[in-house]
């Protein structure tokens, strides 16, 4: 009996201690989930406090007129950990409305800091309003027609590139006369001199033209288009104009020296000499340019892109009446070249030439029979006596 009883003391202190044992682990892993789920919580509680935090201080930024801080109001609720799973619940701080009209405010008060000198501001905008100040080029005025031989009376009108006032006065005269607009009539030999001054007093140099009147000379000893040149010993008639020889007609370019001499031919005519063609533009005085002994940037077409219709530019005018031999064209002569008897001398420089196209200006690599774009002609003939 003793030892029944001493069994079952051995079974019940057995089951005593396993059930202390399940007691103790279900006791450890009771805190160690506690311990976890308390640190858990404690991350949440830190993250939502700064966000609170982070947020009150980006609504007190955004808010410059407000009274009071939003950070008063963050609450943060957590509930009891009566069990071991525990779920927190963060209430986040409610951000405030914005202020939209004081937000722009803020806005539109940024420009009230820059301070602008008012003086400083009408004295640029009076500057920028004188036209003075961007002007000053002075005006260019020339009369048509150009001065040289003519064969009757001469009208001339005085042109100028720009609004200016003219003044003319013939040579030795002491007065200068206020152009009016009416024409200016030559019957006899005389030169004219001639300036101009804007608004803004830009004053063209003072400029001459030398009138020598002698009537019916061409009529006399040359065809119809043609003016007479004589200078010493030598004389002929030469073309007015660049073929086809009529004013405002577009000039013949893109020729071979043989097409040229067959349109000549056809007219009765011949291609000019080099040395006729010199002369017929340096005249009787051996100016360097048709028009005078300086260059003209506007007289002839020599800054242009392309050529242009004949006789459009009434200064480009040679002393006996010959239009165009200073830029414009190009134009083949029935010289041969001395540098290579191949080629044919080609004369006057054409519209891109600039000062180069002078009368005495020539080339020479130039096949006869080939076409050249800037190259024209223009004809000549012995005098005849009607």
């Amino acid at each position: 009996m003793q030892n029944k009883k001493e069994k079952k003391d051995r079974n019940r202190s057995t089951i005593i201690v396993v059930i202390l044992l399940v007691l103790l682990i279900i006791a450890i892993l009771f805190f160690w989930n506690r311990s976890r789920s308390t640190g858990k919580s404690t991350v949440v509680e830190k993250d939502a406090i700064v966000s609170a935090v982070d947020s009150s201080d980006t609504t007190e930024r955004i808010d410059t007129m407000a009274s009071h801080s939003v950070s008063d109001t963050d609450t943060i609720v957590l509930q009891s950990a009566d069990t071991v799973k525990k779920t927190d619940v963060v209430v986040k701080p409610v951000k405030k409305a914005v202020d939209k009209v004081k937000k722009m405010d803020t806005v539109t008060t940024v420009p009230d800091t820059i301070k602008i000198d008012s003086s400083v501001v009408t004295d640029t905008v009076i500057h920028k309003t004188d036209p003075c100040d961007s002007d000053t080029t002075r005006p260019w005025v020339y009369p048509d027609p150009s001065g040289g031989r003519h064969h009757e009376d001469v009208s001339i009108v005085f042109v100028s590139d720009k609004k200016a006032q003219i003044q003319w006065r013939f040579k030795d005269a002491t007065k200068w006369n206020v152009y009016d607009g009416n024409p200016v009539t030559i019957s006899a030999t005389s030169t004219i001199e001639f300036t101009a001054y804007d608004s803004c007093n830009n004053a063209m140099d003072v400029r001459s033209e030398y009138y020598e009147i002698v009537r019916g000379e061409s009529e006399k000893y040359c065809p119809d288009g043609m003016e007479y040149v004589r200078v010493s010993d030598q004389q002929f008639c030469i073309d007015r104009y660049e073929w086809p020889n009529r004013k405002g007609s577009r000039p013949e370019s893109f020729v071979s020296k043989y097409g040229a001499s067959d349109s000549c031919f056809s007219k009765n005519k011949r291609l000019c000499t080099a040395d006729e063609w010199t002369i017929a533009c340096m005249g009787p005085y051996s100016w360097r340019y048709p028009y005078g002994q300086a260059y003209e940037q506007y007289a002839c077409s020599t800054h242009d892109t392309t050529f242009r219709v004949s006789g459009s530019r009434p200064e480009c005018r040679s002393f006996f009446g010959v239009y165009d031999m200073s830029g414009n064209l190009a134009e083949w002569t029935d010289t041969k070249s001395i540098e290579n008897r191949q080629f044919y001398y080609v004369k006057g420089g054409f519209w891109e030439s600039g000062p180069q196209s002078n009368c005495t200006d020539k080339r020479y690599s130039y096949y006869p029979q080939n076409r050249h774009n800037p190259v024209g002609f223009r004809c000549c003939s012995d005098i005849v006596n009607k």
